[in-house]
C-alpha cells in the first residue's frame, strides 16, 4: 500500500501563489492585452524590466509597464506565477545596490514595507517574514493583513518615497497642536541630547516634558481645556495609535513612525544603560511601578532606575514625592497615571523637578510588570491593539473605545473639512488679491511702479548668483597669495615633520564635501604613521560630547611638532590647495569624514548644504570646547546667514583665535 507524503509548507504556499496569480491573471487579462496594444502602438517601450535581488543573489528579472500606479505592475503576475516572487516576501533590492544575502524571495508585498505604512518600522520585518512562511494559514493570515493595511494607509505609499529621501515635515499640525515628526530612533536621539546637556544649562531649568497622544487624548482635551491647554505647552507632543496616523493623512501628512511609551521603553532604557542616566519611574497601583523595573533590569543589568513610586498618593505627599524623585539623582521621570492626570500633574510641578527629562506615559507600567499582556504583533500591525485591550478590560474600556472611536472620527472628519474649507477661502482670497494687483498694475501710473518692481525682482534673483561669484573671487585671490606669500613657512614645517617621524609630510583624508560629495583634504601630517590602527584603542576616551567627532587633549598618537603646528593651526595651511581647487571655501562648515556623516542624525545634514571651509563660527568661538550639537547650530546660522561681508569678519576673527590658540589641540 502506498503512503502519500503530505505537501510541505512551502509547497502550500507555492499553491496560494499560483492560484491567486492566475485568478487576477484571468481578472485582469483584458485590461492589461489593451495595455500593451495601447503601449506597442503609441509608446517606445511597452513593458520594461527591472532586476533585483532573490535568494543566493540570484538576479531575477521583474516585469512592469511604464507606470508607478498599481496596474502597472501587473505584469509582475508572470513572475509570481514563474516562481521569481511571491506574494508576501522580502523588499526589492535592485540589482544597483549591495546584494542583501535573503533568505526568502522579494515579494508582491513587503512586510518591511507594510510595517513603514503603520510606522512600525522599529518592529522586526525579518521575524514577521518568517512566521507567516511557518504555515500556509500564517501566510494567508499574513495577506490578509497586508490587504487591510494597504486599504486603511493608501495614501501613505505617496509619502513612502518622501520619508526615504527625508523630506517629510518635522512637525504635523492637527486639531490645534504641533505634532513632532520622529521615527522611534529620532525620538530616543532627541532625549539622549536633552540629558547631555550640563544640568546647570539654561536649557536644563525645567525638564522636558513629552507627551503622547491617542484618539481617546484628542476626546478628552474636546471636552477640558486645561488639558488641551497643558498639551499646547508641552516640548513633544508625539502621535500614537491608527486614529491619529490616519488623521494625519487624512491632513495630507504622513507620520514616520507610531509612537507609544510602550515600544519607546525598551529602547530608551538601551540608550541609557550605554549613556548611564538614570530613570525614575512613577505612577501604576502599588508594587507595579516596583516590579516593572525589576523586569528590565532582567534585560538590562546596568540601567541605572533611582527609584520607583506608586501613583496612589495624597496631594499632602506630593512635595515629599518631588523631593524624592529629586535626591535620587534620576536623569529622566516618566509619569504613568493615565491621561489626562498626568500631563496635568507635570504641568503643575514641572517647574520644582530637577530633572531632564519627564515622559507621561499612561499604562506602560502595567506592561512591563506583566500585570496585563500586550495585544500580539498580528494586531499591532493592523492598528488594532485597542480590541486586545478592550477584550482585556471590557468594563474599564468600553466606554473608551466603543464610544470614543466613533466620536473621534467624527471630530476628525469635522476638522479635515474645516481645515480644507479654510485652505479654499485661503486660496480664493489670494486669487482676489492677485487680481485687483494685476488690474492696478494695468493702469498707465503703475508703469513705473511696475518697471521698479521688475528692477528689484532681478536684484533678488541676481543676488545669489553674485554672492556665490564673489565668494569664490575671495576663496581664490586669498588663496593664492597666501601659497606664494606662506611657501618658505611651508617648506620648513615639512622638514621639521620629516626630521621627527619618518613617513609622508603630507596627510590626505577623504571628507565630505558639498551635498556629501567625497574629496580629498590635505593637512600637514601631525601624528605617527600608526595613529588610525591606534585610534581603536583610544575610543573609549573621546572627550567630545556627541560621540560623533573624537577628541583627546593629550592625544598620545600626536608627535611634538604636531602639537605645535595644531595649536597654531599650521597643520591646516595645505586646504588653501582645496580652496584653490573649488573643494573647499576659506569660509564654511567643517570638512567632516565619511565615517562621522554615516552617524548624523537628519538635522545634523544640513550642514553639508554648502562647500567646507577652513574657518567658521564655531572655530573663531572655541573651536573642540564646543560640543558636537552645538558646532551644528552654528553652521546652519552661517548658512542661512552667510555673505561677503560676514565671510571677511570671520577671516579677521580668526586671527586671534589662531594666536590666542582657545580650543585647539
Amino acid at each position: 500500500m502506498t503512503h502519500l507524503t503530505p505537501p510541505k509548507p512551502h509547497q502550500w504556499i507555492r499553491v496560494i501563489d499560483i492560484s491567486t496569480a492566475l485568478v487576477a491573471g484571468l481578472i485582469l487579462s483584458p485590461f492589461m492585452l489593451a495595455a500593451l496594444a495601447y503601449r506597442c502602438c503609441f509608446k517606445h517601450l511597452a513593458v520594461e524590466q527591472v532586476e533585483v535581488f532573490s535568494i543566493n543573489d540570484e538576479i531575477v528579472h521583474l516585469y512592469q509597464f511604464h507606470d508607478n500606479s498599481w496596474f502597472g505592475l501587473s505584469p509582475r503576475l508572470i513572475n509570481l506565477l514563474k516562481g521569481d516572487i511571491g506574494l508576501i516576501g522580502e523588499a526589492l533590492n535592485y540589482s544597483i545596490e549591495t546584494p542583501p544575502n535573503l533568505t526568502k524571495k522579494p515579494g508582491l508585498i513587503s512586510i518591511s514595507q507594510l510595517h513603514q505604512r503603520m510606522g512600525l518600522s522599529f518592529e522586526s520585518s525579518q521575524n514577521a517574514l518568517n512566521q507567516a512562511y511557518s504555515s500556509p494559514v500564517r501566510y494567508l493570515l499574513t495577506l490578509g493583513k497586508s490587504l487591510v493595511v494597504i486599504g486603511l494607509t493608501a495614501n501613505a505609499a505617496k509619502s513612502h518615497g518622501q520619508q526615504q529621501e527625508g523630506t517629510l515635515p518635522l512637525t504635523v499640525p492637527m486639531f490645534g497642536l504641533n505634532l513632532s515628526n520622529f521615527t522611534m530612533a529620532e525620538l530616543v536621539d532627541n532625549i539622549s541630547v536633552q540629558l547631555s546637556k550640563p544640568a546647570d544649562s539654561v536649557e536644563r531649568e525645567k525638564p522636558q516634558h513629552y507627551a503622547f497622544i491617542n484618539a481617546d487624548c484628542v476626546n478628552i482635551a474636546h471636552k477640558q481645556s486645561d488639558y488641551a491647554q497643558v498639551l499646547k505647552g508641552a516640548d513633544h507632543i508625539l502621535g500614537d495609535g491608527l486614529g491619529i496616523r490616519l488623521a494625519a493623512q487624512w491632513l495630507g501628512y504622513e507620520l514616520k513612525a507610531n509612537l507609544n511609551g510602550t515600544d519607546l521603553f525598551p529602547a530608551l532604557c538601551q540608550r541609557l544603560e550605554t549613556d548611564g542616566k538614570a530613570l525614575y519611574l512613577l505612577g501604576g497601583q502599588q508594587g507595579v511601578a516596583e516590579q516593572a523595573a525589576e523586569n528590565m533590569l532582567k534585560r538590562y543589568p546596568e540601567l541605572s532606575i533611582a527609584g520607583t513610586q506608586d501613583g496612589f498618593f495624597n496631594s499632602e505627599h506630593t512635595q515629599a514625592v518631588i523631593d524624592e524623585i529629586n535626591n535620587s539623582g534620576a536623569d529622566i521621570l516618566l509619569v504613568a497615571m493615565g491621561a489626562p492626570k498626568q500631563e496635568l500633574w507635570l504641568a503643575e510641578h514641572k517647574h520644582k523637578l530637577k530633572i531632564a527629562v519627564a515622559i507621561g506615559v499612561g499604562g506602560l507600567f502595567d506592561f512591563y510588570s506583566q500585570r496585563i499582556s500586550r495585544a500580539p504583533l498580528g494586531l499591532r500591525q493592523i492598528g488594532m491593539e485597542w480590541t486586545w485591550r478592550l477584550a482585556q478590560e471590557p468594563k474599564r474600556m468600553w466606554r473608551r473605545y466603543i464610544l470614543g472611536n466613533p466620536a473621534f472620527l467624527y471630530r476628525t472628519a469635522r476638522h479635515v473639512l474645516v481645515t480644507r474649507d479654510n485652505q479654499v477661502k485661503k486660496a480664493q482670497q489670494e486669487l482676489q488679491l492677485t487680481q485687483q494687483l494685476t488690474q492696478q498694475l494695468l493702469t498707465p501710473d503703475c508703469k513705473r511702479a511696475q518697471y521698479k518692481l521688475s528692477i528689484q525682482l532681478w536684484w533678488q534673483n541676481s543676488k545669489p548668483a553674485l554672492a556665490r561669484v564673489c565668494k569664490r573671487g575671495l576663496d581664490i585671490s586669498v588663496s593664492i597669495s597666501l601659497l606664494i606669500l606662506l611657501m618658505p613657512l611651508l617648506a620648513f614645517i615639512a622638514l621639521l615633520i620629516r626630521a621627527e617621524s619618518p613617513g609622508a609630510v603630507l596627510y590626505s583624508q577623504k571628507r565630505a564635501g558639498k551635498d556629501n560629495r567625497a574629496f580629498t583634504m590635505w593637512k600637514f601630517r601631525s601624528m605617527y604613521i600608526d595613529a588610525e590602527q591606534r585610534l581603536t584603542q583610544l575610543k573609549q576616551q573621546n572627550e567630545m560630547q556627541g560621540g560623533v567627532l573624537f577628541k583627546m587633549k593629550q592625544d598620545p598618537r600626536i608627535t611634538k611638532i604636531g602639537k605645535f603646528i595644531r595649536k597654531a593651526s599650521i597643520d591646516e595651511l595645505p586646504q588653501l590647495w582645496n580652496v584653490l581647487k573649488g573643494e573647499m571655501s576659506l569660509v564654511g562648515p567643517r570638512p567632516a569624514l565619511l565615517s562621522e556623516v554615516d552617524q548624523y542624525q537628519l538635522s545634523d545634514r544640513r550642514r553639508l548644504e554648502v562647500k567646507p571651509g577652513i574657518t567658521c563660527i564655531w572655530q573663531v568661538s572655541g573651536r573642540s570646547d564646543i560640543p558636537f550639537d552645538k558646532q551644528v547650530e552654528l553652521d546652519v546660522d552661517y548658512i542661512y546667514q552667510q555673505s561677503l561681508a560676514a565671510d571677511i569678519w570671520l577671516l579677521v576673527k580668526t586671527i586671534p583665535a589662531v594666536l590666542l590658540a582657545r580650543g585647539a589641540y
